[in-house]
């Protein structure tokens, strides 16, 4: 359990998850950002808890009539803060979060591996998420300009027959 005077991380339960087939809860666990107060999501549930204060069990969003927040509320509710700040709505989904983590992580130059822990992918399908951006693009095919073509491939050296242990 994470300090409540000065967390430096918080740790979300989920009951289920789409990566997790088995429905035995999900655990996350959300670093403080210290220096960057106004987008820190621990500093942030630190706001809501002190505004609304409720049981750290309890869900972390609930409806205006106490009940738990379900996925297409979510999703209804972002479409319409989408809208509210001038975004078309249809590009945007649950998954636009994942999506835009993946993306942010390959951009930060996290390792594959890392980002596969960070959204909790079992599989390559993350690959899927990340978004290039042009200028990346553009500085691949640059490079690719200035490669020799004369130069031949590398080749590993050929190792010495070593006869198996018996």
């Amino acid at each position: 359990m994470p300090s409540t005077s000065e967390p430096d991380h918080v740790i979300l339960t989920l009951p289920a998850s789409k990566t997790d087939p088995f429905r035995k809860g999900v655990t996350i666990y959300i670093a403080a950002a210290p220096n960057s107060p106004s987008t820190c999501p621990v500093s942030a549930l630190l706001h809501l808890f002190t505004i609304d204060p409720r049981p750290l069990n309890s869900p972390l969003f609930i409806t205006s009539d106490l009940s738990p927040l379900t996925r297409p509320r979510f999703i209804t509710r972002l479409r319409l803060a989408l809208l509210d700040a001038g975004l078309q709505p249809q590009g945007y989904s649950g998954h636009s979060f994942r999506r835009g983590t993946a993306s942010a992580a390959a951009a930060a130059g996290f390792l594959d591996h890392e980002i596969q822990q960070l959204g909790r992918w079992h599989s390559d399908t993350y690959r899927l998420y990340i978004d290039t951006p042009k200028d990346r693009i553009l500085n691949l095919s640059s490079r690719l300009h200035m490669a020799d073509p004369h130069t031949p491939p590398f080749e590993p050296p050929i190792l010495p027959f070593v006869p198996p242990l018996a």
